[in-house]
Formats: structure tokens, sequence, C-alpha cells
């Protein structure tokens, strides 16, 4: 198995790239496309840039695609700069659930409601 790099990766997309440490057998550096399917399978729930991960190769479609990967450090910078995201996100939901919900009661006719 090969060690690399998560160049880079985005969930909604479900795809994307290792950058390998050293050349495989065949002397190819060249990234390894990688696809959530792969991550399922391993148990993974997301990756994040710079996360470092082992991984078997092969080619698929005149491609170098991971079959297998295993996580083996994750970068703890871009894991909180992933999970201050999430909570952002979740507040501002929120927020706009609340807003909808106040400019509904508002209203000249609240009472017929």
């Amino acid at each position: 198995m090969r060690q690399g790099k998560v160049r880079f990766f985005n969930g909604k997309l479900c795809y994307g790239f290792i950058c390998p440490d050293a050349p495989n057998a065949d002397g190819n550096t060249e990234d390894v496309f990688i696809h959530s399917s792969v991550m399922k399978a391993a148990g993974i729930r997301f990756l994040n840039e710079n996360d470092i991960v082992e991984f078997e190769e092969e080619v698929r479609n005149g491609k170098l695609s991971a079959t297998t990967l295993t996580l083996i450090q994750r970068d703890e910078e871009s894991a909180r700069r992933y999970q201050e995201r999430r909570a952002e996100r979740r507040r501002s939901v929120e927020n706009r659930k609340q807003h909808e919900e106040k400019s509904a009661r508002r209203g000249f006719a609240f009472w017929k409601k």
C-alpha cells in the first residue's frame, strides 16, 4: 500500500484526489482519484485536505483510482475548520427557520390563522 496526502476532497461532489508520497511500481507519480464509495467501504465519514492516508490503487478508465483506503493521520487544523463551517451552517439554518416562523406569525389578521 502507498501513502499520500489528500490534496482535495469535496463531500458534495463525492470525489477527491490524493497526492502520493512516492511513485508506484510503474514510476507513476500522478494524483490518485478517490470516490466516496471507497471511503464508505473503509468506514471513513469525511476527509480534509492534508490528511495522510494509505491506499491501494488500480487503473480505471485510463486513470489511477484508489480501491482501498486507510486513514493514517488526520490534519487537526483542517478538521477544526471543517467543524466550524458545519456549526456555522447549522446556526444559519436555525436562524432562517426562526425568521420564517416569526414572519409567518406576523400579519394583519393573525387571529384568523
